[in-house]
């Protein structure tokens, strides 16, 4: 994983490199399939904003955006949005068949799939000879 740190009205200290890079590395253990990060630290008047743009693989982009007046506290910021981002992406791969039930699921317990069928949701079974035969006797 490439990582870009730049500063625009700003000179990027070593120290807050460092701060940068560690971030960038919890972002990692969360989503291993990071290609590229990209932290851009910014200064206005009263204000320092941090932006965390994330490349994955399959063209996917996330970006995490936080002002405050502490560079520091800004990338904190920046790095919790796209950490919830990335959890919330790989949530989504990993649970894409789980959506609603499907036409060939079995229904929840106490549902039948169709009228007349066994409590339980377990499929009606054809009659063996055995019980034809008994419910032949039973009507004697």
């Amino acid at each position: 994983m490439r990582i870009l740190i730049s500063g625009r009205h700003v000179g990027v200290t070593e120290a807050m490199k460092d701060y940068a890079r560690e971030k960038v590395a919890k972002l990692e253990k969360i989503f291993g399939r990071l290609t590229k990060v990209e932290v851009t630290m910014d200064v206005t008047r009263d204000a320092h904003t941090v932006e965390i743009v994330a490349d994955a693989n399959r063209g996917v982009r996330l970006v995490g955006k936080a002002e405050s007046p502490d560079m520091y506290a800004a990338v904190d910021l920046a790095e919790e949005k796209l950490a919830r981002q990335l959890r919330k992406h790989k949530e989504e791969l990993t649970d894409h068949h789980r959506g609603e039930e499907s036409m060939g699921s079995v229904p929840p317990p106490g549902k039948s799939a169709a009228p007349g069928a066994p409590p339980g949701g377990a499929e009606p079974r054809e009659d063996t000879y055995e019980d034809v035969i008994d419910r032949l006797g039973e009507d004697d």
